[in-house]
């Protein structure tokens, strides 16, 4: 009897115990994937290298001939950039004189005084609007309750 239940227990083992499959194939992937990344990693690894080499025997003489040639060129060209933002600077302030600056100024403080009055004038309405809308509310108030009283004396 107990050897059939070990039976049956291997069977079902065999069955429906998917663990050692499943180990076989993690490991099998994992080689693949291995080998695969060493390889990628190989070939980056050359080209970086190449790159790096070609960089250093060929690129960089080159740069810094070229670069040696060229800055006289750019600082010429940023010299007379220099020149003409200096020259437009000038001209702008040739076009606005102290006087209109003064002009301009006195404006700006006039419209703001007018600005401060236009606020308190409109705080003063808005308080008096608020006052008289509690005033008219103080009054319904009171016609109502008059005309609950007067129902109320009528009714009894």
């Amino acid at each position: 009897m107990t050897d059939i239940f070990k039976d049956l227990s291997d069977i079902w083992e065999r069955l429906f115990s998917h663990r050692p499959f499943l180990q076989g194939e993690i490991k099998y992937f994992l080689s693949e994937f291995d080998k695969k990344a060493y390889k990628v990693d190989e070939e980056n690894l050359k080209k970086i290298s190449e790159l790096i080499v070609d960089l250093k025997e060929n690129k960089i003489e080159s740069f810094l001939q070229s670069s040696g040639e060229n800055l006289t060129s750019l600082n010429s060209a940023i010299n007379k950039a220099l020149d003409l933002s200096q020259s437009i600077l000038d001209q702008e302030n040739n076009i606005i004189s102290d006087e209109e600056l003064k002009i301009k100024e006195e404006l700006h403080e006039k419209r703001q005084r007018e600005l401060e009055t236009f606020k308190s004038d409109l705080k003063i309405r808005y308080e008096s609007i608020d006052k008289d809308i509690k005033d008219k509310v103080e009054t319904i108030k009171i016609n109502y309750e008059e005309d609950i009283n007067k129902l109320i004396a009528d009714n009894q």
